[in-house]
């Protein structure tokens, strides 16, 4: 007897990054007048409870006035090989603060190992000290689907 495919059950996802970035000119001063930023560290939560974090990024002034428009990718990786690989996109206000709260969405690309045919996405938010690339922390909250384990 064949039916339908079971819906693999919804994972909450509580995640919080903390890692360190190096900032870099971005090469198109008109269209983009920001940075190109990688970052690593870690990431602890849910799914990920003992985990390293890698990204890239742009961070533009130019493509929305007043804000920053940040988007990127990330690889959260667990040290058995299984990793999520997102896409994500922030935006903050342009101020003369230091420290900067950009906020956005999350979206996963891909999955790797028990994360294999993942999908879904949520909140993410940042907390930015543009006078300290050695501390920075952002926090992903949402929910994903992944390849149903029988």
């Amino acid at each position: 007897m064949t039916g339908p495919t079971p819906t693999p059950p919804s994972i909450q996802v509580d995640e919080t990054a903390n890692y360190a970035v190096v900032a870099t000119p971005h090469p198109d001063t008109t269209g983009c007048n920001g940075y190109k930023v990688t970052g690593s560290g870690t990431v602890t939560g849910i799914p990920t409870t003992n985990g390293t974090w890698t990204q890239t990024e742009t961070a533009c002034t130019a493509t929305t006035p007043g804000a920053w428009d940040i988007k990127g990718t990330a690889t959260l990786a667990e040290p058995d090989g299984d990793k999520l690989v997102i896409s994500y996109a922030l935006t903050a206000p342009l101020t003369s603060d230091t420290t900067v709260h950009p906020s956005g969405t999350w979206s996963i690309v891909y999955g790797v190992g028990q994360y294999e045919e993942a999908t879904g996405g949520g909140t993410m938010n940042a907390t930015v000290n543009l006078l300290d690339h050695d501390h920075v922390t952002c926090k992903l909250v949402g929910s994903f689907r992944y390849k149903w384990q029988i």
